[in-house]
């Protein structure tokens, strides 16, 4: 059964592996090869299920291991153009990558993006559709909740934000918390069986 795994979510990093234990992506490559490698492992994950990486944006938080992560392991590279372009830019990129403009299969899981808020040029969440029906979202960094990522949200199995400004979200989203400054609020609703 595919889970989320946030392995890191701070200003010192942010990590999500979402998957099964044999087929997964990460969400931002954001803490050094070893860390990432070692939580992983810590979660009975090996670095060979990871089948590509999903960059939200190019703030060094969410990108300060991509280039070992990928210098080692070759795992292809996802992102929005700008964002792709500062990678390329900045060297950050050791392996194949490709600009995420539409749905990426990866396996059983169908990647798509969808436009948040957030001080870079371009920024974004994903959402994980999977073959049964079940999905999930990935919010970093999130100044507001835009009709957007509500559209995004909505109907997910499970959905990790994590923000650094204060929101109450609306009543029809009780499965979310509030927000608060400096607090990252990872929500995480368990897959449906």
């Amino acid at each position: 059964m595919p889970r989320i795994y946030p392995l890191f979510s701070s200003s010192k990093g942010n990590c999500t592996y979402i998957g099964t234990p044999e087929s997964g992506v990460l969400i931002d490559c954001g803490a050094s090869c070893r860390k990432i490698c070692n939580a992983l492992e810590l979660n009975g994950l090996s670095t060979s299920a990871v089948k590509a990486i999903f960059i939200t944006h190019e703030h060094s938080d969410h990108i300060s291991g991509l280039k070992n992560f990928t210098k080692k392991t070759g795992i292809p590279v996802y992102a929005q153009s700008m964002t792709m372009d500062t990678l390329f830019d900045g060297g950050y990129i050791n392996s194949h990558s490709y600009d995420m403009s539409g749905e990426v299969c990866i396996g059983n899981m169908a990647v798509s993006c969808f436009e948040t808020s957030h001080d870079t040029p371009q920024s974004c969440g994903y959402r994980v559709d999977f073959s049964d029906g079940k999905s999930c979202c990935v919010c970093t960094d999130l100044g507001y909740v835009s009709n957007t990522v509500r559209n995004a949200v909505t109907g997910s199995s499970a959905v990790l934000l994590e923000a650094a400004i204060r929101y109450t979200f609306p009543a029809s989203y009780s499965f979310l918390k509030v927000v608060s400054n400096s607090l990252c609020i990872a929500s995480i609703m368990a897959f449906l069986d």
